[in-house]
């Protein structure tokens, strides 16, 4: 995204908005006089009604400027939004949760510190939590890939799927997260929080994201 696009957006609406209140300011007098000049001469307008009626229109000008003001304010904040988040581009994102499988290898990773003390195997539930693929997993080990294979030797379907860590002795389920990375390429706006388009076709929210590389 053009961030020097959105600075000259925003000036052009600033200068937009300035040129309304102008304009009505404008016809405002122009219908005084008019209002002035037709007047009853029996029954004038009474000098008060000429004052409440030019502080009405002062306090709908003062309003609408604050609003330009507070307009300007929102829109800088978002620039400054946009260029910070543009770094994130680039840049490999670890996440828990459901990730795409697209045909590439994907990169597993257990969180630090809780690795298996025993020999392990990490599951790839599909969308519907059948078994897609297993991968062994050696004591100590916290990075592992998963090709795609799956359980029948073939090479799974694209799609959405979750993974699970199971101590191979008891096929217990280990409380062990297991973390999905890829390569950052895009990043969306919506809900009021930004959403990440990765590599492998994944998009998560930034408050999923548990670390960045």
């Amino acid at each position: 995204m053009d961030v020097s696009q959105l600075n000259a957006n925003s000036t052009n609406q600033r200068a937009a908005l300035a040129t309304d209140v102008s304009g009505d300011f404008e016809t405002f007098l122009r219908m005084m006089t008019t209002q002035i000049q037709n007047q009853d001469p029996l029954s004038p307008m009474e000098a008060d009604q000429f004052a409440s009626q030019l502080a009405a229109f002062s306090m709908v000008e003062q309003q609408t400027l604050t609003n330009q003001r507070l307009e300007a304010i929102l829109s800088g904040l978002k620039t400054n939004r946009l260029a910070g988040y543009s770094d994130l581009v680039g840049r490999v994102a670890v996440h828990q949760g459901a990730f795409e499988f697209s045909g590439l290898p994907i990169d597993l990773e257990l969180e630090d510190g809780s690795a298996p003390n025993d020999s392990a195997k990490i599951m790839i539930l599909d969308a519907s939590g059948g078994v897609a693929g297993e991968i062994g997993v050696a004591p100590g080990q916290t990075r592992i890939t998963w090709s795609g294979q799956g359980v029948d030797g073939q090479i799974a379907e694209p799609g959405q799927f979750t993974a699970m860590v199971r101590r191979v002795s008891d096929d217990a389920v280990l409380d062990i997260p297991v973390s999905t990375a890829a390569t950052v390429e895009e990043v969306r706006f919506g809900n009021g929080e930004a959403e990440l388009l990765l590599a492998d076709g994944t998009v998560v929210s930034e408050s999923s994201v548990s670390k960045l590389r």
